[in-house]
């Protein structure tokens, strides 16, 4: 069978989903994708022909948008092979789970789904892949990273996970974790010593970095609906944006703000992560975004965002 995966190419819940396309299926193409070039990237496929040539066609942690799921959904030969997997509840909200071919799962049984762990539950359903205990641990701790379980779990592994991520890059995080699996195939994720240190030089670049973003930061009133939101906006690089809010809450909200709002200098996104339990993806999509309750993101190229850079000088 030969497999077409779009999934995410910026965390390693995308990455996760690609790990296990290259363990399920010999002849599999893998397409990384930003958060926000899904739709044009399938639509290339699909203008260009090449996606008719495959026999299944996936996209992991993310979901495409309007035009093309209605254009999918008219093509009978594509929508039957295509299937997406999400798990962002604002595609719920934006009514792109009416097809039959887009399944969008933010919670499943009490626990928060990701799109590893939804790909991991499709494929060891419909025999595709076989369970293994270092698949299972893989999993599970990139699912409570990606859903902020692993806090809860006080589960430090999925964070260096992440850290390995940032720091090696997509194509060499894979290779990490596909080495890992076929080594140690009937055991858990270790890591070795220069993995260690990967993860500890990681840390203390962050404390030397903290500081100088934070001294710089806007701190921004958003009305939506009546309602007022006190947005922190910093500049930072991507890999940080699951540390930051961590940061300020530790150090006791000094800042009195709802959620930081980091304004990538590296891609053109902006993260927005909780500081109080408000729900985030509010103001994300605001601006054309989208994502969860903690953690939601929109495009800096927005129109709509762009107007508040230039009023508020961010």
């Amino acid at each position: 069978m030969k497999v077409l995966l779009f999934t995410h190419s910026q965390d390693i819940d995308g990455a996760g989903c690609a790990v296990l396309a290259t363990e399920a299926f010999s002849d599999v193409k893998i397409i990384p994708t930003k958060t926000f070039d899904i739709t044009s990237n399938v639509e290339k496929f699909m203008n260009s022909g090449e996606i008719y040539s495959f026999d299944q066609i996936f996209v992991t942690d993310l979901c495409i948008k309007e035009p093309v799921l209605s254009r999918i959904d008219c093509d009978k030969s594509l929508k039957n092979k295509l299937m997406v997997l999400d798990h962002h509840k604002t595609e719920i909200e934006e009514g792109n789970d009416k097809y039959d071919f887009v399944n969008i799962t933010v919670e499943r049984n009490g626990r928060k789904e990701s799109g590893t762990s939804l790909f991991y539950q499709y494929l060891l359903e419909n025999k595709f892949l076989t369970r293994s205990h270092i698949l299972d641990v893989l999993v599970e701790w990139t699912r409570q990273y990606d859903v902020w379980d692993w806090k809860k779990q006080e589960n430090y592994n999925a964070k260096k996970l992440h850290i390995l991520f940032e720091t090696l890059g997509y194509n060499q995080y894979l290779e990490l974790i596909l080495n890992k699996i076929h080594r140690y195939s009937s055991q858990s994720i270790e890591f070795n010593d220069f993995e260690n240190k990967v993860v500890a030089h990681y840390e203390e670049m962050f404390r030397n970095d903290i500081l100088g973003f934070l001294s710089k930061m806007k701190v921004v009133e958003i009305e939506i609906q009546n309602i007022f939101y006190k947005v922190g906006y910093i500049r930072c690089p991507y890999k940080y944006r699951n540390d930051i809010n961590e940061f300020i809450i530790h150090e006791g909200n000094t800042f009195e703000i709802d959620m930081v709002g980091m304004i990538m200098m590296d891609i053109d996104t902006v993260s927005y992560r909780q500081i109080k339990d408000i729900d985030v993806s509010i103001i994300a999509k605001h601006f054309g975004g989208k994502g969860h309750r903690a953690a939601s993101s929109n495009s800096q190229s927005n129109s709509l965002f762009q107007e508040l850079l230039k009023k508020y000088s961010i």
